[in-house]
């Protein structure tokens, strides 16, 4: 072999080398797998598109899924399979307390409790837009839900929407929520033992700040860490995203970065975000979520506004996929397909 084909190789073995070595590095880095996102092989499609079913929160029932939607007192639906078919049930908020100013209950969360199930919701409370959230609770989760006390359980100056419940290993209860508007801030509230009522001497702990729209906080533990699932993005928009931070503490977020786990060139979905987690009962998690749709259950094009669009009958329907945990990090695992 002559000089010039020895450099050759030896260039092409060097170069080799370094794209080998960069493959490798970048599949043992626990942030950076979960950074590169490739679109699905195959159209997602939604498992309830039948009615707009936006922010859902889904729980592992006897006999089934039970999940609870952003619309009029709550809208709910059943299943016997995370992939459907889904009915549609009364919905969970009937009787509303006199605070709330109407019916429209937004992104409300549903959780098991030692005597039965709660239901936290935010609703408008003052004024036309300022919200605040409430708590319902029943004996089991198809029951009509009763709220609980006369006034809201938070109500800051400036709203709050998005409530989310969480349970520490020595059984603390806590209410994740976001206060309304930006700058956003994501909040932390410790309660009672049986989760109806504030904690004594309880106050709202900033977790979060962030100066563009940060919202739908999911806490979720997996082994030594915990992971704080949120949309990001204006939700009216096929720019609106879910993404996910990790932490060893409870109350130490400020140095987590967010991370993509849904968004529109990875999924082909407009607007994936007001994502749920469902892992009780379940080998592996499912991450429930929504997004938008113009028509016959096509996504709406990456360019579509809400307000904006020229395409009519616009709605936020539900999709799932299968979560893996891999380094740490979560990974969609597959979409659920529609039965």
């Amino acid at each position: 072999m002559g000089w010039g084909r020895r450099a050759a190789a030896a260039a092409l073995t060097t170069m080799l080398a370094a794209v080998l070595t960069t493959a490798l590095t970048v599949e043992l880095m626990p942030d950076a797998s979960a950074v590169r996102l490739r679109p699905p092989a195959q159209r997602v499609t939604p498992v309830l598109h039948r009615e707009g079913f936006a922010d859902p929160s889904v729980v592992s029932i006897a006999g089934g899924y039970l999940a609870i939607s952003t619309g009029w007192r709550a809208p709910r639906a059943v299943s016997s399979s995370p992939r459907g078919p889904w009915h549609s049930v009364r919905p969970a908020l009937p009787d509303l307390p006199r605070w709330v100013r109407s019916p429209q209950i937004w992104a409300s969360e549903l959780v098991r409790s030692r005597t039965g199930w709660l239901l936290y919701y935010s609703a408008v409370a003052h004024g036309r837009t300022r919200r605040c959230i409430g708590v319902a609770r029943a004996r089991r989760p198809l029951d009509v839900f009763h709220t609980v006390g006369r006034r809201p359980l938070v109500c800051p100056r400036r709203g709050a929407i998005d409530p989310s419940g969480f349970v520490r290993g020595n059984g603390v209860r806590y209410l994740l929520f976001k206060t309304q508007g930006n700058p956003t801030s994501i909040r932390l509230l410790r309660l009672t033992r049986d989760g109806r009522h504030r904690g004594h001497h309880a106050h709202p702990r900033v977790l979060l700040r962030s100066r563009h729209t940060v919202e739908n906080p999911v806490l979720v533990r997996h082994r030594r860490h915990l992971v704080l699932f949120t949309s990001e993005g204006y939700f009216g928009s096929c720019g609106y995203e879910t993404t996910w931070r990790r932490s060893r503490s409870l109350f130490r977020w400020g140095r987590s970065e967010p991370h993509p786990l849904l968004r529109r060139t990875n999924t082909g979905i407009c607007g994936p975000g007001g994502a749920d987690v469902v892992t009780a009962g379940r080998k592996h998690p499912v991450i429930y979520f929504h997004g938008w749709t113009c028509g016959k259950r096509r996504p709406c094009p990456p360019r579509f506004v809400l307000g904006r669009a020229k395409r009519p009958f616009a709605r936020r329907v539900m999709y799932a996929a299968h979560l893996r945990w891999r380094h740490g990090a979560p990974r969609v695992h597959g979409f659920i397909r529609r039965h």
